[in-house]
Parts: structure tokens; sequence; C-alpha cells
């Protein structure tokens, strides 16, 4: 069995795509698919799911044809497909149609280790579905969507735009999708390398919503979480200043609901946010609150030019508010 690319996969008469990275599984099906339309409009497309995985489902159509009409057929879940489907398929991996491409989709798990085995050795093309996890590897990733756009995009971008979204890969591709969109040229310009201002421009948004998540994080006592978010947002490039303001006005919020006879009216708040901060109010006391307080008062001021190191007067602000709230 040989490993492909998805962007160079082939058609062939059986396909393996192998792995839990569903971005990558998906990118290959859909190449199969247009190559299949590209060689023949009049290809026939069949996935074999749902309804359509009864007994003999793959012999309905995959037999040989009167007319030898090319045809294209998936199974989009390997993994749970039926018994008797693999069964079928254990015996036609022997001798498959030369006018049938077979695009097998097994997005992981142990399930089907026997019919995997057999298209490993019948020397089927496996698309590596893999998970793209190290950093480097995914700033691989981007820089070939840029490659393939024919655009390129400044190392220090490359590497922002993977701090900032590299959680999901789906996610980085499209955020890399809009991003060459957003910086095409004019027809007759050269087009530019994409650079870290304008990464910094698109991820704007997504720090305002992040310094909120963070604060959300915090208040709930999530360490963890609230530590890996506020990472993203500063690896973004996020101004300490706001982060600090969105989880200030979250304590705050949180103390005006603690107080006594406390109403939406009275507070101008709407009814379900006093219902939802009064739920988180009740793992907070006085005592604890006001350590919150305090914590978000020296951090406002050390990150306003009192603090040698802004981002680690944010990530201190930040554990103390988590462990205020534990030691309650």
């Amino acid at each position: 069995m040989s490993d492909v690319e998805w962007h160079s996969v082939a058609l062939a008469p059986i396909v393996l795509v192998h792995g839990t990275e569903g971005l990558i599984a998906d990118r290959a099906v859909q190449r199969l698919r247009a190559l299949a339309k590209e060689a023949d409009p009049s290809v026939e497309v069949h996935d074999l799911s749902g309804e359509a995985l009864g007994p003999g489902a793959l012999a309905q159509v995959a037999s040989p044809s009167l007319f030898g009409e090319p045809r294209l057929v998936v199974v989009p879940e390997l993994q749970s497909a039926p018994d008797s489907l693999v069964l079928e398929l254990l015996d036609y991996v022997k001798t498959p149609e030369q006018d049938v491409t077979l695009v097998l989709v097994h997005r992981g798990g142990n399930r089907g280790k026997k019919l995997l085995d057999a298209l490993k050795k019948a020397g089927v093309p496996r698309v590596d579905a893999s998970p793209v996890k190290r950093a480097a590897d995914k700033q691989a990733f981007v820089a070939a969507e840029f490659a393939r756009a024919r655009r390129r995009i400044q190392p220090d971008a490359l590497v922002a735009l993977v701090d900032a979204f590299g959680t999901d890969l789906a996610e980085l591709a499209a955020i890399s999708r809009q991003l060459i969109e957003d910086t095409t040229p004019d027809p007759g310009e050269q087009p530019a390398q994409v650079t870290v201002a304008e990464v910094h421009a698109l991820t704007s948004g997504r720090v305002e919503s992040t310094a909120f998540a963070v604060a959300d994080a915090a208040i709930a006592g999530k360490e963890q979480d609230a530590l890996q978010l506020l990472q993203q947002a500063q690896l973004a490039g996020a101004d300490p200043v706001p982060i600090v303001a969105a989880i200030a006005s979250k304590v705050r919020s949180l103390a005006k609901v603690s107080a006594p006879n406390a109403t939406p009216r009275s507070l101008g708040m709407p009814d379900w946010m006093l219902r939802n901060l009064s739920r988180e109010a009740k793992s907070w006391n006085d005592r604890s609150l006001a350590r919150a307080i305090e914590a978000v008062a020296r951090a406002d001021h050390e990150v306003k030019g009192a603090g040698r190191d802004p981002q680690w007067s944010v990530q201190r602000m930040v554990m103390e508010i988590c462990r205020a709230r534990r030691a309650r």
C-alpha cells in the first residue's frame, strides 16, 4: 500500500482514505469526485451509506455493466459498515472492476482491521488522514494552501495564523482561504506576500471574543482552560488592556448580582443575564470576590504602564481569580 497526499491522489480501482482528520478525508473524496467527473461527465456516483448499506449493496452498484459506463462508489463510513458489506469488500478486493473507482473512507478505530490488512496487501493507494498535531506540520499545511492559490505568506504571518487558529484544521483552512480572498490584488497587479499586520487585522474580532471567553473560564475556576485561551489571544497579538477590561466587567457584574435584593431593573441588565450571573455567583462569597477584584485592579494598573511585563500581569490575574474561587 502506497501513501499519497490528498491533493495528489489519482483515480484507481480502489482508494483507501484512512484517518480521523475529517478535513483531509473530505478533501480527498472531493478531489476524486472531481477527477471522475472530469474524466467522464456521465460517470455514475453512488454513496453507500444509511439505507443503501443492505445485503448485496456493493454488487448492485459495482457489478459489470452492459454498457461499461464509469462509476464512482464511495463508502464514507467504512469503520461503521455492516459485516455483510465488509465480507463483500473482502471478495471485491481480489478482483476489482476496472470501470469502477471504489473509495473507502475509514475514519479511525480498530473495526475492519481484516479488510484494512487485505487492502494493504493488495497495494491499494492510501490517503493518510491522520490528525495534524505539530505546529510545524500545521504551518506546512497553511503554506501549501497559499502555494496552491499561487500566493505567498510571510514566515511570521504564517506562525501568527497557526497560533491563532491552529486548534482546528478545518477552521485554519477556512481562515487561510478568507485571507487569500481578502488580499487578492486587482487584475494586472502583482500579488504581495501576506503580512503579519493582515493576519492580526483578520484575527482582531476573534481576539475580542476570546477575551470574554477567558473571563468566563476564569470566573468558572477553569484555570487550565482560561490560561490556554489567554495564550491564544496573546499569540494572536491581543492587547492586554481589553483582556483585563473584559475580565473586570465580568467580575463587577458578579459582585453586583451578589448584592441583596438585586433585580434586573436595579442592575440595568436583562433577566437572562441576571439568572446566569446568579448561578455563577453561588460559587463565590464576599471574601473570594474581594480577592478577585483586587487581582483585577492590580493587573489593570500594571498593564496601563505600571508593570514591566503586561502579559505576565494578565496571566497572574487569571490564576489568582481561579484560585480565589476555589479557596472561598
